[in-house]
């Protein structure tokens, strides 16, 4: 019997679940070649071969002067613009001292470097609430694994808001930090993209669209086999708005026209990108982009600190969700239908993670 009909993929991906282990704990342990769980189909990583255009580089915006009246059309401009053309841009002097920064760095890494009977003890698989460490939060909806290890903390709304006290105790001062610093950036960039769309700066977090956070602290360890499959799957974020922090270990790749651009790490910057929510409501003016991290080859693990931004409150139109109607009229007619929250999550949940599925869906 050859190896193949031996091979039972959900067998090997409960057992290594099970072990609680994460792709860390695999790293760590010396292998030199990664489980078949995490091999990726021949489609995929063929595109992976692809080098990336050095030319192009995401937009970089210097928040420094955001309040001068002056200077801050121009900045709407630049946000705007980099909304729609690469639905992704880094911001600088964006009011976050680096020291918070390298602290929030420095914490989820150490937490991730925990032996594993000490990290063990918070892996488990409950999304949407509380904290949470695991290996891949789709692993039992997609086809292949990544070669990534996630601790999510849920720092909103309210009902779902992990208690301090059960916050791992080597991050928890860095994370409730981050919280709040991260959510202070976005309000900022959710006034000029409101401002770009001809809304009053306030009308985003109006929306509640800053209430709903999950907080990823992601890291990437050494792979033996970064040729065999990714960090994460090309796909697009879901919410409002992603602000995301990142060591100096590269990775993250943007989808722009037909190439893959690498996102340098800036020093003291964090990257901003559009979410699926965010193009539906703005009826396509902003772009959700598809993004994707390659596996690390690196002893450095890489890390990355994610937060999401999407809503909470607001009820949509009678319940359902779709193009801001200030925006519509005669001349600019909706793009998207309406839909409900149901069928947003539905769609999420029901499968690994992917690009503007919904998009697809709800497109008129």
């Amino acid at each position: 019997m050859d190896e193949a009909s031996n091979y039972n993929r959900i067998e090997e991906v409960k057992k290594f679940d099970e072990s609680k282990l994460g792709v860390k704990g695999l790293s760590d342990s010396g292998i030199t070649s990664i489980p078949k769980i995490f091999i990726h189909p021949p489609e995929t990583l063929s595109e992976l071969k692809q080098s990336p255009d050095q030319s192009i580089s995401i937009p970089l915006i210097d928040l420094s002067l955001i309040n001068s009246p002056t200077h801050r059309p121009k900045l709407i401009d630049q946000v705007k613009s980099a909304a729609k053309t690469f639905g992704f841009f880094q911001v600088i002097n964006h009011g976050v001292p680096e020291s918070t920064l390298n602290d929030t760095v420095s914490s989820i890494k150490a937490f991730h470097e925990q032996p594993h009977e000490v990290k063990s003890k918070y892996y488990k698989r409950e999304e949407g609430k509380g904290v949470m460490f695991t290996s891949n939060n789709d692993l039992y909806r997609t086809k292949a694994a990544s070669w990534i290890d996630s601790l999510q903390v849920w720092l909103g709304p309210e009902k779902v808001r992990a208690r301090d006290e059960d916050i791992p105790v080597i991050c928890r001062k860095s994370v409730v930090e981050w919280g709040f610093r991260a959510t202070e950036v976005a309000e900022k960039v959710m006034e000029l993209l409101s401002e770009g769309l001809g809304l009053e700066s306030g009308k985003f977090k109006e929306l509640s669209f800053l209430e709903k956070k999950p907080f990823l602290g992601h890291c990437y360890p050494y792979c033996p086999q970064p040729d065999l499959t990714v960090g994460i799957t090309p796909h697009t974020d879901p919410a409002v708005l992603t602000v995301l922090l990142q060591n100096e270990v590269g990775g993250l790749q943007v989808k722009h026209g037909d190439v893959w651009i690498d996102v340098k790490h800036v020093p003291g910057g964090l990257i901003v990108n559009v979410g699926d929510f965010l193009q539906i409501i703005s009826n396509g003016e902003y772009n959700s982009i598809e993004h994707r991290v390659l596996a690390n080859s690196s002893k450095e693990p890489r890390i990355s600190i994610v937060m999401f931004f999407g809503v909470d409150k607001w009820n949509g139109y009678d319940g359902y969700y779709g193009p801001l109607r200030e925006l519509l009229g005669p001349e600019k007619p909706p793009v998207y239908r309406n839909f409900t929250i149901q069928e947003f999550e539905e769609n999420f949940y029901s499968k690994g993670i992917d690009s503007k599925s919904l998009i697809d869906k709800i497109k008129i």
